[in-house]
């Protein structure tokens, strides 16, 4: 399995490729930050940067973040 793990404003995100989809996790690097609802939490996508996108999004709903669904994907690979 192939694992990719971006930072996103204080979350770790971990994108596994599984057989057929890749799965994004999502860990909060600080107590002082929400925690995603993970049974809300359903990431799969066809591969790993629509992956990391979409949890992306959800790192921004957590946090009350309006963000738009036409943003492009984050080159940094870091944005804290």
């Amino acid at each position: 399995m192939r694992t990719e793990k971006q930072t996103f404003r204080g979350y770790e995100i971990h994108v596994t490729n599984n057989p057929a989809l890749w799965q994004a996790a999502i860990y909060r690097t600080s107590p002082t930050l929400p925690e995603i609802d993970w049974v809300a939490l359903n990431v799969r996508a066809a591969s790993a940067s629509p992956a990391l996108q979409e949890a992306k999004q959800v790192i921004d709903k957590a946090l009350g973040k309006g963000v738009s669904h036409l943003s492009g994907p984050d080159k940094s690979g870091s944005d804290n």
